[in-house]
């Protein structure tokens, strides 16, 4: 999902240490809750939901859909406030690229939440619906599924899970060093572009008797 800063706020980020919201930040979030909970119920219905991920996020009407009911954990239908809580940690998780530290914090969370019919293990299906959020290809999801279903029974329990909760946090350390030292080497070579357009500028004044001494 992409997430649009104006529902998330450039202000709001979740603490480094554990990957949740501030006190403040938190109280914030439940005002924005109250508000939208416009019957005073104490619960976000299907629709006052779509309108929030609407404006929240780039995903469709049914993808919306496919998120409310796997927030809607006790099945009442609706989103009270700790489910709302969660989505916009996971929302603010994406908007700041620290959706692997993330998962890795909250693997249980996150397994939970995708393990819909309650088996303790979640099929394809169930963990397409994590790579809508977490802004994963259909055949990423599909990779990243069979290369940690380990026992092969096309089942991934929460200890296959929890393998891959904690590969994407080193997947994230990898990336972030890699993308370190190719910000590293473009600017090594800007550097030496220049270097080399100094000395051609210099050969070429020189040839024209222009160097001023």
């Amino acid at each position: 999902a992409v997430v649009s800063t104006q529902s998330t706020g450039n202000f709001m980020h979740l603490d480094r240490e554990y990957s949740l919201l501030s006190g403040r930040n938190a109280c914030i979030v439940h005002t924005y809750f109250t508000l939208l909970d416009i019957h005073g119920l104490g619960a976000l219905n299907d629709v006052q939901f779509y309108v929030f991920m609407r404006k929240a996020t780039d995903l469709n009407r049914k993808e919306i859909y496919r998120v409310f009911d796997m927030l809607d954990v006790d099945g009442s239908s609706s989103i009270e406030y700790n489910e709302f809580y969660l989505m916009v940690c996971i929302l603010v998780s994406i908007q700041d690229h620290e959706e692997k530290k993330f998962i890795y914090h909250h693997s249980r969370t996150v397994f939970d939440l995708m393990d819909k019919d309650g088996s303790a293990t979640i099929d394809v299906e169930e963990f397409e619906i994590f790579g809508l959020l977490f802004n994963l290809g259909l055949k990423a999801i599909r990779d990243i599924f069979n290369d940690f279903d380990v026992s092969g029974d096309q089942q991934l329990d929460y200890g296959e899970f929890k393998l891959f909760a904690m590969a994407c946090i080193d997947r994230g350390k990898t990336l972030s060093k890699k993308e370190k030292d190719q910000a590293a080497a473009a600017a090594a070579r800007a550097e030496l572009q220049k270097i080399e357009k100094c000395a051609s500028d210099y050969s070429a004044s020189s040839q024209n008797g222009c160097v001023v001494m």
